[in-house]
């Protein structure tokens, strides 16, 4: 049995399945929400707050995650995280609004802090397998998404209540929970830190900021035509058929990119030429969608999700490049994703007022225009070779 806990294998198992469920229980929840407004006589705004509360918890919670791992040690703090994903799943299953809010916070909780953890303890146990890695964390959370969404209505039909799809990821929760739970008790597993390094002591890094503000407008990028990509392409000529598989397309080709992003940013020393391709990707699709969305779609689709996964995967290999330590790789994932989650949720807000405001989408893709120019300047100075170093440390 000691074995079993220290081998590779049991490792990579637990790693796949919280990997898994950073996204799954997000996602799940869309396919259904139309038979739990009817359930429960929801309005828009009330059904809507059971999927933007979660990403608003990325960002309020991920500060905390770096303290809970340094007083805990990894293991046991994601065990915590991911039984609080299982609590949460089951939580929001229940057909009562106010307990479906207490397991979306919770849910919420348990995946903020395990977005943190995961690069950390890839820093700590896989340094000599850092892409590799990186690269299936990213790509198992896709297929975790994809999973989750393609599932949910047969589900739904199959059990004959929209609570079953919700329910399945929290059962599946349960055992990430308990296998990094067995491993947090046994006496070989290291502590993730003997010194916690803190958000506030990463603040004072420049590298640091340039990884969060790069990661940043990613994700408001990323959530942006998450929530607008098929309505922009319909009024843009589009089927409404055809909007639909850009936005699938879109989300099945960041996987495979994903990985090969996390290869290649591992074995380069210098990522500037690769930041700059991958937005590069990004701003050819924003350009055909301001030229003509119906011309060829699935290319601009294309473009856009290989742009924006790997833009992603740069940020999240990037972490653990660029910190020395496991804790340093903790507290920079809480600091740029508490940040970057914080701009993500104002993205499909920001983007949407500037179409209402001038009555075309002209206006919000300009917008991404100049906000993808920051991004290659903030992925340029990102991608040089220089680690993060703290003139102090706040425990």
């Amino acid at each position: 049995m000691s074995a079993l806990l220290r081998s590779r294998r049991f490792w990579l198992i637990a790693f796949m399945l919280a990997a898994l469920l950073l996204r799954a229980p997000i996602v799940v929840l869309g396919p259904v929400l139309a038979p739990i407004m009817s359930t429960l006589s929801l309005s828009s705004s009330e059904a809507s707050l059971l999927t933007t509360l979660v990403i608003l918890c990325f960002g309020l919670l991920s500060p905390i995650a770096p303290t809970l791992a340094g007083r805990l040690g990894l293991d046991r703090a994601l065990a915590i995280a991911m039984a609080a994903v299982a609590l949460g799943g089951v939580l929001r299953g229940v057909a009562h609004y106010d307990i479906m809010l207490i397991g979306t916070l919770l849910v919420g909780f348990g995946i903020a802090c395990a977005n943190v953890f995961m690069p950390s303890v890839v820093k700590r146990d896989r340094p000599d397998r850092l892409g590799q890695t990186m690269g299936i964390y990213t790509m198992v959370m896709g297929v975790g998404a994809t999973l989750a969404s393609g599932l949910a209505v047969s589900t739904m039909e199959l059990a004959g209540s929209w609570s079953a799809p919700i329910w399945l990821w929290a059962v599946i929760a349960v055992v990430p929970a308990a296998l990094w739970g067995i491993r947090s008790t046994h006496a070989d597993t290291r502590a993730s830190t003997t010194e916690a390094t803190t958000i506030r002591a990463m603040m004072g890094s420049r590298v640091a900021w340039m990884l969060t503000l790069f990661l940043g407008v990613q994700s408001f990028s990323f959530y942006t035509f998450q929530t607008w990509l098929p309505t922009l392409a319909t009024e843009g000529g589009v089927s409404h058929d055809m909007a639909g598989w850009m936005l699938a397309t879109a989300n099945l080709i960041s996987m495979p990119v994903s990985y090969l992003v996390a290869r290649i940013a591992a074995r380069c020393e210098r990522h500037s030429a690769l930041a700059l391709t991958l937005t590069g990707l990004i701003g050819v699709a924003l350009v055909g969608l301001m030229w003509s969305p119906s011309t060829l779609p699935l290319f601009w689709a294309l473009c856009l999700g290989a742009g924006q996964g790997g833009c992603f995967t740069l940020a999240l290999t990037l972490i653990v490049l660029r910190s020395q330590s496991s804790a340093d790789a903790s507290a920079l994932s809480g600091m740029s994703q508490s940040i970057g989650y914080l701009m993500a949720a104002s993205g499909p807000l920001v983007f949407g007022a500037f179409k209402e405001a001038t009555g075309d989408w002209n206006a919000s893709l300009v917008m991404m225009m100049v906000l993808l120019g920051f991004q290659v300047v903030f992925g340029v100075l990102i991608g040089r070779p220089t680690k993060i170093q703290l003139r102090s440390r706040v425990r």
